[in-house]
């Protein structure tokens, strides 16, 4: 008996479109494997925390969501104590962000909490259980409040073109079936002349063989958050790379990532559906996008020194000084806490402030004395 391969509903889909229509790009395969209205990654599969297949700053330790609080009440503090503040998560996942976020908010001062509106957006048609009332599931495409907006490795998630130097020539990669009926790249034609531009712009020529990968959506995506407000804040924080650095020779096969039950490999035609991919972001094309759209930049910090800027040690050395935690529960916040800051992991994502119609936020918020201020705890939703 011949035994049929069982493929995920996603990937039935995709090897249909190839059938009928022949090679896709790979920002279409990637689109699909992720974004699938019905069965693609983010819609069905909770990748996040322990049972999923990553983890993210906001699932390990509520410092974070409690210090982005810190930096977004000093915004609201420039905008002049605007009512209502609109903040706007996208890419929201499990929402957990919002919750650290919400309750810190409350702690640090009544009126920015009650000026707070806080919007969580994300794909996933089916939000986890414990968001709160208070986050909601949808966003509108236009504010006509002053505006903050977070995103938090979401541009890592878009979808991206992937191209290969080819006997001299720039090619980008398609995916189609080989006789065998398995995926297989194809070196064809550029979709799109964005590509070679783009390369132009920063003087990148690739060396043969040399396989990368190309954020074409990023332009859009600026232009749209830019309309969305009418004045405040765009705060990214990601992974990724200068253009040099990004295209360099030692980065032959690119930045695509994997990860599948925790654990990292660099094949996309594997669990697709079922696995994340990611793409690292480069960081000199986003800071030409941005500034084309018309916002400005106005800070611009590693993860490890913004945390540090808005009171993180403080809230580390809180721990320490608790006496009514046990010494186990010290050292597993402790450990967490160090993860956000660990220059080797998340302390070296990059953190970009960026303004429209407003001025850069500055300035630190006064700590409440320790028994004003209790000590912020992981819970068994972080914990990595």
């Amino acid at each position: 008996m011949i035994h049929k391969p069982q493929y995920s509903l996603v990937e039935t889909e995709i090897r249909e479109i190839i059938k009928q229509n022949g090679p896709i790009s790979f920002a279409h395969f990637m689109e699909l494997a992720l974004y699938h209205p019905q069965c693609g990654y983010y819609i069905n599969k909770a990748g996040f925390g322990p049972n999923g297949d990553f983890f993210t700053a906001p699932m390990t330790h509520p410092i974070f969501g409690s210090l982005i609080a810190n930096q977004a009440m000093l915004m609201w503090l420039q905008l002049g104590k605007v009512s209502p503040i609109n903040v706007i998560e996208l890419g929201a996942g499990n929402g957990q962000l919002g919750i650290d976020f919400e309750r810190h908010s409350e702690r640090i001062d009544h009126q920015f909490c009650n000026a707070l509106h806080y919007t969580a957006n994300d794909l996933s048609p089916k939000p986890s259980d414990f968001l709160r009332d208070w986050i909601q599931g949808e966003i509108s495409f236009t504010f006509e409040n002053p505006s903050i907006i977070i995103a938090n490795e979401l541009l890592d998630a878009m979808p991206a073109h992937r191209v290969v130097m080819h006997n001299g020539e720039l090619k980008e990669i398609f995916i189609g079936l080989n006789e065998a009926g398995d995926f297989q790249e194809y070196f064809l034609g550029l979709t799109t002349s964005e590509i070679k531009d783009r390369f132009d712009t920063f003087g990148i020529e690739l060396a043969e063989g040399h396989k990368t990968e190309m954020n074409l959506g990023m332009t859009k995506w600026f232009k749209y958050i830019y309309d969305m407000i009418p004045s405040g804040y765009l705060l990214l924080i990601d992974y990724g790379y200068e253009a040099h650095e990004y295209y360099n020779e030692f980065r032959m096969q690119g930045t695509l990532r994997c990860y599948y039950a925790h654990t990292l490999n660099m094949n996309p035609y594997i669990h697709v559906g079922k696995q994340d991919i990611s793409i690292h972001v480069d960081f000199s094309t986003l800071r030409n996008i941005a500034h084309h759209t018309g916002f400005k930049l106005v800070k611009e910090k590693s993860q490890s020194q913004f945390l540090k800027d808005l009171g993180f040690e403080q809230y580390r050395d809180s721990i320490v000084r608790d006496r009514d935690l046990s010494l186990q529960v010290k050292n597993t916040n402790l450990r967490l806490l160090d993860l956000l800051i660990d220059d080797r992991g998340m302390g070296a994502f990059k953190v970009f402030i960026f303004a429209k119609n407003a001025p850069e936020p500055s300035g630190i918020l006064a700590q409440k004395k320790d028994s004003d201020s209790p000590s912020i705890l992981a819970t068994t939703r972080h914990m990595p």
